[in-house]
C-alpha cells in the first residue's frame, strides 16, 4: 500500500491498488489525480444523501471461489436513476468492478482481447463478438454521468465526468459486459450476475430498518 498526503488538507490518502490514478480523500473530500508520489487537487465531491447500499469501501466477497474486496466507488446516474460501480481486487491485485444496479450484481472484470465497434455504429439489437465468450447483445445505451465518487480509482471519476454506458447481455448464456465510451477512452469489461447471497458478503454497512 502507497500512502500520500492530501495536498488540500494533509491528510493521509492511502492507494491500495498499483494501478489507481484518482483517489478521493475521506477527510476534505477533495478529487485527486495520482502522478508517481503527487497528488494534484482537482475538485471536490459533494456529499451523497440518500445511499441505500450495504456496500461500502472494505466490504469483501466471494466469486468464484476466490475473494474480492472493495476499495473505491463511483456512481453513476442517468435520466431515471443510478447505479453503483464498486471498484475491487479480486483475488489479492486483480481489477475487478461489483456493479450493483436496479437490485442486480454482477462482478465484471476488464477485457481487451476484441476490438469493439465504435460508438457511432452501436445500437439496441446489435451484436457484439466478445471472442472466446462469444456474442452479446446490446440491450440499452445511454448518457451518463458520474454524480459520485469514494476511495480509489484506475480511472479519473471526477463528478460530472460524462460518458456513454452501453449494456450487453450473452447470447444463450448468463454472463453480462459493458462498454464505456468515454473521452479518448473505452472501457469494457466482462461478468457474471449472482445472487446477493452467493457472493458471501462480509464487513456490510449497517442500515436502519433493513436484516441482512
Amino acid at each position: 500500500m502507497q500512502t500520500i498526503s492530501c495536498p488540500s488538507c494533509g491528510a493521509n490518502v492511502n492507494f491500495v491498488s498499483k494501478a489507481s490514478i484518482f483517489a478521493v480523500c475521506s477527510y476534505c473530500k477533495s478529487s485527486l489525480v495520482r502522478q508517481n508520489m503527487n497528488l494534484e487537487v482537482v475538485g471536490k465531491i459533494s456529499e451523497l444523501r440518500d445511499d441505500l447500499t450495504p456496500i461500502q469501501i472494505g466490504t469483501s466477497g466471494m466469486f468464484d471461489g476466490k475473494k474480492f474486496e472493495v476499495i473505491g466507488r463511483m456512481r453513476i446516474g442517468w435520466a431515471d436513476g443510478y447505479w453503483n460501480e464498486w471498484y475491487s481486487l479480486y483475488d489479492g491485485s486483480k481489477e475487478s468492478w461489483l456493479v450493483e444496479a436496479q437490485g442486480f450484481l454482477a462482478l465484471c472484470f476488464p477485457y481487451d482481447e476484441t476490438p469493439m465497434p465504435t460508438k457511432g455504429v452501436v445500437s439496441p439489437g446489435r451484436n457484439v463478438h466478445f471472442g472466446k465468450h462469444g456474442y452479446f447483445q446490446v440491450e440499452d445505451m445511454r448518457e451518463v454521468e458520474c454524480i459520485y465518487s469514494e476511495g480509489e480509482l484506475p480511472v479519473n471519476g471526477p463528478q460530472g465526468r460524462i460518458s456513454v454506458s452501453v449494456d450487453l447481455t450473452e447470447e444463450g448464456g448468463s454472463d453480462m459486459a459493458t462498454i464505456e465510451y468515454a473521452d479518448n477512452e473505452t472501457r469494457v469489461f466482462v461478468g457474471k450476475y449472482k445472487d446477493f447471497d452467493e457472493f458471501q458478503f462480509k464487513n456490510l454497512r449497517e442500515i436502519d430498518g433493513w436484516k441482512l
